[in-house]
């Protein structure tokens, strides 16, 4: 009894002890699985910690949530793209937040909406999503979503993640709208390497160049060069690598068809991010039917500048401001200034001018109280019409003018005025002209008709019959005013004649003594009249002339220089066989170069041009004034207008004989001395 109270101690002390063993060793396990579990604990709560460190430095919108759509976890950016930052999410659908956050209700459904999509597909979903901000802004959104399924299939989360391409859209989109206007402009855009190889080819390229993209993708743009420009394309691209942008260059380009174009070129340097050149970029715009209408206009204004520089008759436009603004050569030729001296000077500069002394003082006073008209055609666009103006020359002399001012309208305004004006100078001289040849022709006819008509009622009443030695008088007189009036006549047609050249010269190999010899002959009984000594010196030499002709020159100076002699004096009449110099020897080689076909009769006549024949008819008269030196060889012209009337006489006989002495190829000309006479040159060549 006793030992088997015994053995059941011994047996509950081991079966206490095993069970103390057992719980000693339960009791370290479990210290060391509460060791694990708090090593665990401290390592997830480590690696949240690096997580949500991790995900808040994304810039890309991060969210975990679980197998029924609530927020476990999502990163900074999630949180500032819906407001939220402050608001607790965790455990949260994305209805629930939406109805915390009413502005982005929409936004938060749809990301709901995508999600069960996502997991409905079971595969990784990816899609755009667009978000707008309370600022106004719209995000733009590239997001994926990793749904996630435990083994048996269940849901077991979402990730979701997002990238901001708000930047990356716009890009495309300015890039899209770009490519659409390069290949919808009618320019070519051609993109090439910094060597030339071209790589882009737009629509505007095909219609200039004639080349399709396939046909120069890959070939040099030096294709495009024409073969005189070489070094043309080499030079740009060098000038592009360089970073040297080109504008607005204007060269000739090749075709398809060989035909050259005129294109303008903007080149410039195509940069990456790094601002390396990594290529060109040409713009060239056909340019050829803007050169052909430049080169037009260019040819229509060299014509209209012709006729400008060609007109006859002075033009200058006016602005405004009353300045010139342009002159023709006709208008600063008679004003005696240059174009450019006139140019942006006061109008004022020609009309009124500087006054040189009293009596144009009181012309220029008398003008500046009349009404500019100038200024009127300026201020009421009146064509203004002057026929009795004069303007003034650099040299402070004036002219007499007639001009027009005219208004310059554009689009309804008046913008300046352009004046024509023309000297008149000469016409008012022509005008003197025939007021003194109307006076001097009126004169001797009325006093010539005026005797004649005398005689002829004289003899017809009969009263000169009981006196015939008077009556023989008033014949006499009637005779030699008949014979005046012939003269005058012959003198006048005799001139238009010469002028017209109407009047046939028989030339032939003349005798110069002869001919001074038969002049003076003809004249010694007007001289011994006057009581004028004659003297004449002739020379024995050959001219090839008309010999009437060349004795009416003669006659016509001998009586000039006997008309204007006192009674003792005398007049001279020598000739000179003259040496010519050079120059005036190539003269007479033109002057006289017709003269072979006149020696048709004559197979020895030739020219001797070494010297010429000097004639001189001289005088002790009463000298002629320097100014009417020149102009007493004109028609109707004398020294003075009553010499026509106290010596007679037309005024047409020095000009016949110039006639006469320019036909036989010479020259004519006075030289005097007032009170002290006048001697009269003929210079004509001779004959060997």
């Amino acid at each position: 009894m006793i030992k088997d109270t015994t053995e059941n101690k011994t047996d509950l002390i081991a079966s206490l002890k095993a069970t103390n063993a057992q719980l000693k060793m339960e009791i370290g396990e479990r210290k060391r699985a509460e060791k694990a579990l708090q090593e665990l604990v401290k390592t997830y709560q480590e690696t949240s910690l690096k997580l949500r460190t991790l995900i808040n430095a994304m810039p890309d919108i991060v969210c975990f949530k679980d197998g029924t759509g609530k927020w476990l976890e999502a990163n900074k950016s999630m949180l500032e793209l819906f407001d939220i930052e402050k608001l607790d999410y965790h455990g949260k659908s994305d209805g629930e937040l939406a109805e915390s956050s009413p502005f982005y209700q929409d936004a938060l459904l749809n990301c709901q909406y995508s999600d069960r999509e996502a997991w409905n597909k079971r595969s990784l979903s990816r899609g755009e999503e667009v978000i707008q901000k309370k600022d106004g802004t719209v995000k733009i959104y590239d997001v994926i979503k990793v749904p996630l399924f435990y083994e048996d299939g269940k849901r077991n989360g979402i990730v979701v993640l997002g990238r901001d391409i708000t930047e990356q859209k716009q890009t495309e989109k300015a890039m899209m709208r770009l490519a659409s206007i390069v290949e919808s402009s009618n320019d070519a855009i051609i993109g090439n390497t910094l060597t030339g190889i071209i790589h882009s080819w737009n629509s505007g390229a095909e219609k200039i160049y004639g080349y399709s993209l396939t046909e120069v993708k890959g070939r040099s743009i030096s294709m495009l060069a024409v073969p005189e420009r070489p070094n043309e394309i080499p030079q740009i691209l060098a000038n592009i690598t360089a970073g040297i942008g080109i504008d607005n260059y204007e060269t000739v380009h090749l075709r398809k068809d060989g035909k050259h174009i005129d294109v303008a070129l903007t080149i410039s340097p195509i940069k990456d991010t790094q601002d390396n050149v990594i290529g060109v970029s040409t713009i060239a715009r056909d340019i050829s039917d803007r050169k052909q209408v430049e080169q037009s206009l260019e040819q229509l204004r060299h014509q209209h500048q012709l006729i400008l520089d060609s007109a006859g008759e002075g033009i200058c436009v006016i602005d405004m401001f009353r300045k010139i603004s342009f002159v023709n050569p006709a208008a600063a030729r008679m004003t005696g200034y240059t174009i450019k001296e006139l140019v942006n000077n006061d109008w004022s500069f020609i009309i009124y001018g500087g006054k040189t002394n009293k009596k144009l003082d009181i012309i220029s006073t008398q003008k500046n109280t009349q009404p500019c008209p100038v200024k009127t055609t300026l201020e009421k666009g009146i064509v203004c019409q002057v026929t009795d103006d004069f303007f003034w020359r650099r040299d402070g002399s004036f002219f007499p003018v007639e001009y027009v001012s005219t208004p310059i309208v554009e689009q309804g305004k008046i913008i300046g005025a352009v004046v024509t004006f023309k000297d008149i100078t000469d016409r008012l001289a022509i005008e003197q002209m025939k007021d003194e040849f109307i006076s001097v022709v009126s004169h001797e006819l009325r006093t010539p008709l005026a005797s004649i008509h005398g005689a002829l009622a004289l003899l017809k009443s009969g009263l000169l019959n009981q006196a015939p030695e008077r009556g023989r008088r008033m014949l006499d007189i009637a005779v030699a005013n008949t014979d005046r009036l012939v003269r005058l006549v012959n003198d006048i047609l005799d001139l238009e004649r010469l002028h017209s050249n109407q009047v046939t010269m028989v030339k032939q190999t003349c005798n110069v003594s002869e001919l001074m010899m038969q002049a003076a002959n003809e004249m010694q009984p007007i001289a011994e009249k006057t009581g004028v000594n004659l003297s004449v010196t002739p020379i024995d030499t050959k001219l090839w002339g008309c010999a009437d002709k060349l004795i009416q020159t003669l006659t016509n100076l001998l009586s000039n220089a006997i008309k204007y002699s006192s009674t003792g004096k005398t007049v001279w009449l020598t000739a000179s066989k003259q040496q010519i110099n050079q120059n005036q020897a190539d003269r007479s080689n033109n002057l006289t170069s017709g003269i072979h076909s006149d020696c048709a009769l004559a197979p020895t006549c030739r020219i001797n041009y070494d010297y010429q024949l000097l004639i001189m008819v001289k005088d002790r008269g009463r000298g002629i004034p320097a100014d009417k030196i020149e102009s007493i060889f004109g028609r109707f012209q004398q020294v003075d207008a009553s010499d026509s009337r106290q010596k007679g006489g037309t005024g047409l006989g020095l000009a016949i004989c110039r006639s006469i002495v320019q036909q036989h190829e010479g020259q004519i000309w006075a030289e005097s001395t007032l009170g002290k006479g006048s001697t009269f040159f003929v210079a004509l060549p001779i004959l060997d």
